[in-house]
């Protein structure tokens, strides 16, 4: 379940940075002072292959699957937030290196089906964090996994459908559009990635991207509220 929430999120992105290969032409050319499309997109990719930290909150539903999730990511390889799939809500930390997961009654349900635990653990375990090996997010779900995957794009042309100059959740923003899938950019400052709103061959939702460089850190959990199975 985690790693089909992280290759959802980063299918969605990634589609959002391609959008302009699926344009015929430019219905809105861009002003004496615009960047192009193609700068906007460069300048996009390289400003999350260096940043710091960053928010990432949507929906995306693939194959009639919805994953939700409210995550702050850092470089670092840090991580705090939830994502949900489909019955499973799981509040997730990762920090210096060890990576926990907090043990809802749903997410015991789910280990009890899939790692056949019996259901007397759950006096211990239920309310509390378990510790799974760090590489079971990180490897999959991280900062710099996004990054990486942006570069490996082939390059954007110069022209998508649609080129605007609008706000998103009240940011100045570049809007590039080919009519299914929208791809905000900061207009000011450095061209941060906003948001994606996509719906094409059967997978849509909206993510979007804030707190660049500024979420607040990430602390693992207390010793005592960590299930210790030793």
């Amino acid at each position: 379940m985690r790693m089909t929430a992280s290759r959802v999120v980063a299918a969605a992105v990634l589609a959002g940075l391609t959008a302009g290969g699926c344009s015929a032409g430019v219905t809105h050319a861009p002003g004496a002072n615009q960047p192009s499309v193609s700068v906007l997109v460069r300048d996009a990719k390289a400003a999350f292959t260096t940043a710091a930290s960053v928010r990432v909150v949507g929906t995306v539903v693939e194959n009639g699957q919805a994953v939700t999730m409210d995550v702050g990511m850092f470089r670092s390889g840090d991580l705090s937030g939830t994502i949900k799939a489909g019955p499973l809500d799981e509040k997730v930390v990762v920090a210096g290196g060890s990576s926990y997961v907090y043990v809802s009654k749903a997410f015991f349900s789910y280990l009890r089906k899939s790692e056949h635990v019996p259901g007397s653990a759950c006096a211990l375990m239920c309310g509390k964090y378990i510790k799974v090996p760090g590489s079971s997010f990180t490897s999959k779900f991280s900062l710099s996994v996004l990054a990486r995957s942006f570069q490996k794009q082939v390059p954007v042309p110069a022209a998508v459908g649609q080129v605007k100059v609008t706000s998103y959740h009240g940011q100045p923003a570049y809007e590039l559009s080919d009519g299914k899938t929208h791809v905000f950019i900061a207009e000011h400052g450095t061209h941060y990635l906003l948001g994606v709103r996509a719906s094409d061959n059967g997978k849509h939702g909206t993510v979007s991207f804030s707190e660049w460089n500024s979420v607040p850190p990430v602390a693992a959990p207390p010793p005592g509220e960590v299930f210790n199975a030793g």
